[in-house]
């Protein structure tokens, strides 16, 4: 039955590569991932269902438009079969080779494994985009993270890989989530300003004395400046995300998104310093100024069912199983991804804060908050844990090769958070028994 599983889920995720392929391409240009259908760069013609297939049409088509013969990228073959092979050799892993323990039959834990294979399937699009443009697509990392909730809440005792937490540490989530809330709100009414929102782009560099001029002496084009007028980085309106009504605690879970849109080619994803107009150190206080509310709700949570026998007896009960054996199992899956959520967007966060304030530059992006948040949504909050001390390692060799070469100094840091995410979800148990044997003097 599990060869038959797995012949589905490569199908199935050779098509979601194929959709893939428009998330990668359109969002990073703004364009919608659902008006107008597949169509041809070249020609704006729709391609026709049989020319859409995945893996296969494109090698029929011999690389090429079947109406202008324009050249199609051989990258979308290329993610439609690394989607596939991702989902099946998860699949693998987790039911056939039994590298997790505890995963038991796929027909018991499909939920989970569903919300897995969608969070490595985004994670996947990050890193293309990431790699092409510098720039994590958030709504990406936003559909991963409720799925994520979703899975966990929808179907209780079918993720055996989420952990569960206490009914206080529940409860201090969602009281950091409703805070949250109260930020984003905030953030929309004025009261509090998006950072570094006033950055500038600093003039270009002078070229270097082993740099060859472009034009020759007297052939300067005439009513051109000798340098471009400075470009203000302003912030467009608040992304549709943010103006949806807030009914819900997951739609503001670290929604902010810092103030500035993808810069140009010729300086984009550079850290923002003094050069670009602003005190990055009085900036990042906004920042914190936004994690206020959530960890002042989430601190008097957590002193009222200290404090409060009463409270926390009554908490305690409405999360027991025995209790309430229909609600308890829900609210205890949903506690828990949402403690998985906002753990892992808070070590990528922290680090952001704490190295802006040390070093007066822009640290880490706000994408990568977003990437380990929602990885804390599908695997709970050990898994971010591992993998944000994982990832420097995996970059740590392409880091060292752009060093010695003397090459571009900006790297994307995405890809490598997507990679330690999938060793970690991959090698989870015997990682953590060696932490465990690390942290108890076993080692």
């Amino acid at each position: 039955m599990n060869v038959i599983w797995l012949i589905f889920v490569i199908a199935v995720g050779a098509c979601v590569g194929s959709f893939l392929n428009v998330v990668i391409y359109r969002l990073p240009r703004g364009e919608s991932i659902v008006f107008p259908g597949s169509h041809c760069p070249a020609c704006g013609r729709a391609i026709r269902w049989f020319d859409n297939i995945p893996l296969v049409s494109w090698f029929v088509l011999r690389g090429r438009c079947r109406q202008c013969k324009a050249a199609i990228s051989p990258r979308y073959v290329i993610i439609e079969a690394a989607t596939a092979l991702r989902v099946a050799g998860l699949f693998a892993c987790y039911y056939l080779l039994r590298l997790r323990a505890g995963a038991g039959e796929f027909e018991d834990s499909w939920p989970m494994f569903a919300a897995h294979a969608a969070l490595l399937c985004g994670l996947l699009a990050c890193s293309v985009v990431d790699l092409e443009h510098f720039e994590i697509p958030l709504e990406v990392m936003w559909v991963c993270s409720l799925v994520g909730v979703v899975a966990a809440a929808a179907g209780p005792g079918r993720n055996p890989f989420l952990r569960t937490v206490q009914p206080s540490t529940i409860a201090v989530g969602l009281a950091a989530a409703a805070g949250l809330v109260v930020s984003v709100i905030l953030l929309r009414r004025g009261f509090l300003q998006p950072s570094f929102l006033d950055a500038e782009e600093p003039p270009p560099a002078p070229p270097r004395k082993d740099q060859k001029p472009q034009t020759k002496p007297g052939q300067e084009a005439k009513g051109k400046p000798d340098s471009p007028p400075v470009q203000k980085r302003k912030r467009g309106p608040l992304p549709a995300f943010l103006q949806i009504p807030l009914g819900t605690v997951t739609s503001a879970l670290f929604a902010y998104v810092p103030g500035d849109q993808p810069p140009p080619e010729d300086s984009r994803n550079v850290a923002l310093t003094k050069e670009h107009g602003v005190n990055p150190r009085k900036e990042i206080l906004w920042e914190v100024a936004f994690l206020l509310p959530p960890l002042a709700l989430a601190g008097a949570v957590g002193l009222l069912l200290d404090r409060v026998p009463a409270v926390r007896i009554w908490w305690h009960d409405l999360l027991s199983a025995r209790e309430h054996p229909l609600l308890a199992p829900h609210l205890v899956g949903l506690g828990s991804a949402l403690w998985g959520y906002l753990i892992g967007g808070l070590w990528v966060w922290a680090t952001r804060i704490l190295g802006t304030l040390a070093f007066n530059k822009e640290a880490m992006g706000m994408g990568d908050v977003h990437i380990l948040a929602a990885v804390g949504a599908v695997c709970g909050w050990i898994v971010p844990s591992l993998t944000f001390f994982a990832a420097p390692f995996i970059g740590l060799g392409w880091a060292l090769y752009q060093w010695i070469g003397r090459r571009q100094g900006v790297v994307a840091y995405g890809p490598y958070l997507a990679t330690g995410c999938l060793a970690v979800m991959v090698l989870y148990d015997p990682i953590v028994l060696r932490v465990r044997l690390l942290l108890t003097g076993g080692l």
